[in-house]
């Protein structure tokens, strides 16, 4: 895949994505987990704003408009289907922004461009940190790990 079809594909990731956590934001009856989902949703439309500026920018200087490999997003979008939980809903979420930082991360390998690579490499740690974000939210309603200042277990010795 050369850079502009990866461009173009993130932008379509990036469009499913903010979809995604505005659909979980709306059937959210917890405000903690509303509140990130909406957060989350903010910073993938921020996304889509990086690589629209940087998709456009190669376009001119290419003067093509690559098509969107159907198959490729296919295997970058997690299935959604069946949420039931806000459990389920944080899994999912996990699940796809670790598709999303690998991808990112293999396209700033490929990348041609050294704004592009950059791009890539920023956003891959944006998107690990989301998945951070969502592992804390799942530690927290699984009561397992420390979330802020509650702790389930103890590492001290008695």
């Amino acid at each position: 895949m050369n850079e502009l079809e990866a461009l173009a594909l993130a932008l379509e990731v990036e469009k499913a994505e903010l979809n995604f956590y505005l659909g979980l934001a709306r059937k959210t009856t917890d405000e903690k987990a509303r509140r990130m989902f909406l957060f989350l949703a903010k910073e993938e439309s921020g996304h889509w704003d990086e690589f629209e500026r940087a998709f456009l920018e190669r376009v001119v200087e290419e003067c093509q408009l690559p098509a969107v490999s159907q198959e490729l997003l296919k295997r970058l979008l997690v299935k959604a289907n069946g949420i039931d939980s806000e459990v389920d809903a944080v899994k999912i979420g996990m699940e796809q922004e670790k598709l999303t930082w690998e991808f990112y991360e293999d396209a700033a390998r490929e990348a041609e461009h050294d704004s592009v690579k950059r791009l890539f490499e920023d956003l891959a740690r944006v998107e690990k940190a989301h998945y951070e974000l969502l592992k804390a939210q799942y530690d927290s309603v699984m009561k397992t790990g420390i979330w802020m200042d509650y702790q389930d277990f103890s590492l001290e010795v008695d």
